[in-house]
């Protein structure tokens, strides 16, 4: 046996195998995700924001105090109150990027829209929002709410006077805007820094507004989400209980220039919008409703077909829109299609999608005009308005989509109730869709 092995191994049949080290496998290439979130910071809030007292019966006064304290700061020892690291709470940034080339970023103060990049038709990207550089300047008594959430309610309520039915109790709201209310008063929820975490591609803030803040009834617990999808859609999410019956009526203020931030008003011009609305409600030259809707038929705020601006804006009166549509909606009807801008030259399209029966249009009628003078004990003409990489807004030069309730809809029956008592959920779901027109518009 032995022999029959030594011969087979000298005729080579009886060789072992030689074996063979495997190929190694080439690593593959790193997957780029749909959507990127990263975070980091933008700012610091000043000691004397970081916390402000509860306002109780002499809301007005504490309102605007604290107002001022934020638009004031004091600084410390010849410092600004900014700089000191036992002086600060963090404002955080979160940047989102698609593999669409689009990047969105949102700071928390304000629960803040600060910056939307979309590409073009050629695929160059641009700044579609305004907004500032710095949280100083958002922090100025000039920023128009550019990005911010709004809250606890959007827009005007009349006298800042409000009756919450079925008790029928009367609360006195701050002041800030003449005799009237505006956007949740002196320090609204554009004004608080948020709380913050990622969850997945999410980012969700919240804010307890305290019982009698700017004079409002109930302790509110807000929360907002904050999704980017790889659809170059952005997809906010409001939700608030209350500890007691009150009003809430929340929104966002991005101030879009479709052309670019930068593009000012000629581009707006240009701009063709579509709004879902068959009505819209009546206003005083003041801006308050009076409870009245027209049909927008055979007026200037028939949107239900395309309209380009240049050829809209002569025949409104007071410079420029700014009026709430009434949405035409389904009797069960979640998400609704809103309204539409399209600038034909960069193609960009924006679409907004909401769960709530109206939308504010606002055209920039109340950014500064270079063309208005205005009289008093002195005399002074234009004061620009300096936002991102150096650009001026203008009177024109950017416009607003933003969904709510109806103005001052507590005082009004015929209006949808604003009112939130304990144990409901306030849900207000928008969607700003981005995209491209491919071809000419006709």
């Amino acid at each position: 046996m032995a022999a029959s092995n030594d011969d087979d191994r000298a005729s080579g049949d009886g060789a072992s195998e030689t074996k063979i080290a495997p190929t190694p496998e080439e690593p593959e290439p790193p997957k780029v995700p749909d959507v990127e979130l990263i975070v980091d910071g933008f700012g610091f809030m000043p000691k004397s924001l970081q916390r402000q007292d509860k306002r109780t019966s002499n809301v007005f006064d504490k309102s605007a105090k604290a107002l001022k304290d934020i638009l004031l700061p004091e600084p410390e020892e010849g410092r600004s109150p900014c700089a000191s690291s036992t002086n600060i709470d963090i404002v955080r940034r979160y940047t989102w990027k698609t593999k669409n080339r689009m990047t969105v970023q949102v700071i928390t103060y304000g629960a803040t829209l600060t910056s939307i990049q979309v590409p073009d038709r050629k695929g160059v990207p641009d700044d579609v929002v305004a907004g500032f550089d710095t949280l100083e300047e958002y922090f100025s008594s000039r920023n128009p709410y550019f990005g911010s959430t709004i809250g606890r309610t959007a827009n005007i309520i009349c006298d800042g006077t409000m009756v919450v039915r079925p008790s029928g109790r009367i609360y006195m709201l701050s002041t800030n805007k003449g005799h009237h209310h505006y956007h949740g008063g002196y320090i609204g929820f554009d004004k608080v820094n948020w709380r913050s975490y990622v969850t997945g591609n999410k980012v969700i803030m919240s804010h307890v507004s305290e019982r009698f803040t700017e004079g409002y009834p109930g302790t509110v617990l807000a929360q907002i989400a904050f999704e980017v999808t790889c659809d170059n859609t952005i997809k906010i999410e409001m939700r608030c209980t209350t500890s007691e019956p009150t009003i809430v009526n929340l929104s966002n203020c991005p101030y879009f220039n479709l052309a670019g931030h930068h593009a000012g008003c000629e581009a707006i011009y240009d701009h063709m919008f579509t709004i879902n609305a068959d009505k819209y409600t009546v206003t005083t030259e003041s801006g308050v409703v009076t409870g009245e809707k027209k049909v927008v038929g055979g007026t200037p705020y028939d949107f239900r077909v395309p309209r380009l601006l240049r050829t809209m804006l002569p025949r409104v009166p007071m410079g420029g829109y700014e009026l709430n549509f009434c949405i035409t909606q389904g009797t069960e009807q979640d998400l609704t299609f809103h309204g539409r801008a399209l600038h034909p030259c960069t193609g960009r399209v924006l679409e907004v999608y909401s769960n709530q029966p109206g939308m504010e249009f606002y055209t920039g009628n109340l950014l500064p005009d270079p063309d208005k003078i205005v009289e008093g004990k002195v005399s002074y003409g234009y004061v620009p308005l300096m936002g991102k990489d150096g650009t001026f807004y203008k009177k024109h030069g950017l416009f607003c989509f933003m969904p709510q309730n109806f103005p001052d809809a507590v005082n009004h029956k015929n209006f949808p109730s604003p009112i939130l008592n304990p144990g409901e959920v306030y849900v207000h779901r928008i969607q700003y869709k981005f995209g491209l027109l491919i071809g000419k518009y006709v």
